[in-house]
C-alpha cells in the first residue's frame, strides 16, 4: 500500500484503508474501488491525502511479490547495468589473456549486494532475474559469486576467505568459453565424443588462469568444480580429500545454481526440490559443508503456504534436520504434519 495525494486519485484506485473525515464520518471502507462519484465525494470533504494498494498487495505468491516489490526492481536495474562491465573482464581473459582485475570484480559484488537486505533475499532476487541467451554463461559466473558470498557467510568463513570464494565462483567456469559456441549452445543432447571435449573446460580454465597468474584456489576451482567426493567426478577422479576445499564449495554453488535460477528452457526449482535432489546426491559433496548450506537456505522458507502433491496444502513451520527436504507443514486446519512420516512420494510441488 501506498499513501498519495489525493489529487493523484484515479478511477478504479482501491483504498487500503478506511477514509474518515474531519467530522469523523466513515465515507468509504478499505478495499473500495474508486468510481468517479466517490472522487468528487473525496474532494467535497477536503480529504487530502488517501492509502492506496498496489499491484505487490495483490500478489497471490511469494515470486509475484518478490517481482513486484521497488527493491527487486532495483536490484534488477543494478544487475543489468553491471552485467557488461562483469562480461567486458572475463572477454578480456578469454579472448586477450588478461588476468581480470579483482577490485573490479568485487566492486560489482559489492554494488550488487548492496541492493539486498540480506543473503536470503539475494538468493531470491536471482531466482526472478529473466534469462538472457546471449549472456547465459556470464549470468551464470555472475550469479554464482553472489551465491558464494551468502554460502561463505552462512558456513561462517573469514571475511578474506569469503571474497576468495567470490573469486572462485566468479572465475571456475571460465574455461566453457574456450569451448566452440556451438557446442555450448547445443539444443539436443550431446553426444559421448561432444561430452569429452565439453568435459575439457575444466583443463582449459585451469591453464588460463594459471597463465595469467591466478594459480592456488581459483585455478583449483576451475580444474576440480566436477570432481565428485565419491570419486566419480572428472577429470582426475579425485576422492574428497583431495579436492581443494574451494573447489568444493563451488561444486556446490554450481549444482545449486543450475537449479535455482532460472533458464531459457526452464523455470527454476522449488527450494525443497532443489534441496531434494542435493540429498539423493549427497555422497558426490562434502556432506559437512553440504548440509550446513541446506539447512540455512530451507531456514529462508519458514512461514511460507505449500503445496504438497497429496493435496496437502499449509505452512512450513519446522525444518527436519536429518531430512531437510521434508519439513513440518502446518495445513490450513491446525493439523501439524511431518513430512517425514508422509511416503516418499509426497513432496512440496510449489510455494507461496
Amino acid at each position: 500500500m501506498k499513501t498519495v495525494a489525493r489529487i493523484t486519485l484515479k478511477v478504479g484506485d482501491m483504498l487500503g484503508e478506511d477514509i474518515i473525515s474531519n467530522h469523523g464520518e466513515k465515507l468509504y471502507s478499505a478495499g473500495t474501488k474508486l468510481d468517479p462519484k466517490a472522487l468528487d465525494r473525496l474532494a467535497r470533504h477536503n480529504i487530502m491525502a488517501v492509502t492506496i494498494m498496489e499491484d505487490i498487495d495483490f500478489a497471490e505468491t511469494h515470486t509475484e511479490r518478490v517481482k513486484l516489490s521497488d527493491d527487486f526492481k532495483q536490484f534488477k536495474k543494478v544487475y543489468y547495468e553491471v552485467l557488461p562491465q562483469f562480461r567486458g573482464i572475463i572477454d578480456n581473459l578469454v579472448n586477450n589473456k588478461v588476468a581480470p582485475p579483482m577490485d573490479q570484480l568485487m566492486g560489482i559484488y559489492v554494488k550488487l549486494a548492496s541492493n539486498a537486505k540480506n543473503g536470503e533475499i539475494l538468493l531470491d532476487y536471482l531466482r526472478n532475474i529473466p534469462p538472457d541467451v546471449d549472456n547465459m554463461l556470464y549470468e551464470h559466473q555472475l550469479n554464482c559469486g553472489l551465491i558464494a558470498s551468502v554460502f561463505g557467510t552462512w558456513q561462517g568463513m573469514s571475511k578474506a576467505d569469503i571474497f576468495t570464494l567470490i573469486q572462485c565462483a566468479f572465475l571456475y567456469d571460465i574455461g566453457k568459453l574456450c569451448l566452440p559456441r556451438d557446442l555450448l549452445y547445443k539444443p539436443s543432447k550431446l553426444t559421448d565424443e561432444e561430452f569429452e571435449t565439453m568435459k575439457t573446460h575444466t583443463t582449459l580454465g585451469h591453464d588460463l588462469l594459471s597463465s595469467v597468474g591466478l594459480s592456488g584456489p581459483i585455478a583449483l576451482s576451475a580444474l576440480q568444480h566436477h570432481e565428485k567426493g565419491d570419486g566419480s567426478g572428472y577429470p582426475n577422479k579425485l576422492n574428497i580429500g583431495q579436492i581443494d576445499d574451494f573447489a568444493q564449495y563451488c561444486s556446490i554453488i554450481d549444482a545449486y545454481e543450475a537449479m535455482s535460477v532460472p533458464k531459457t528452457y526452464r523455470y527454476p526449482l522449488n527450494t525443497f526440490e532443489i534441496i531434494s535432489n542435493f540429498e539423493k546426491d549427497g555422497i558426490k559433496f562434502n556432506k559437512f559443508k553440504l548440509n550446513s548450506i541446506l539447512y540455512n537456505i530451507a531456514k529462508s522458507q519458514m512461514g511460507l503456504h505449500a503445496k504438497l502433491t497429496d493435496g496437502t496444502e499449509g505452512e512450513v513451520i519446522l525444518i527436519n534436520q536429518m531430512h531437510i527436504s521434508r519439513p513440518m507443514i502446518k495445513d490450513v486446519n491446525g493439523n501439524l504434519i511431518d513430512m517425514n512420516t508422509l511416503p516418499d512420494t509426497v513432496t512440496i510441488y510449489a510455494l507461496f
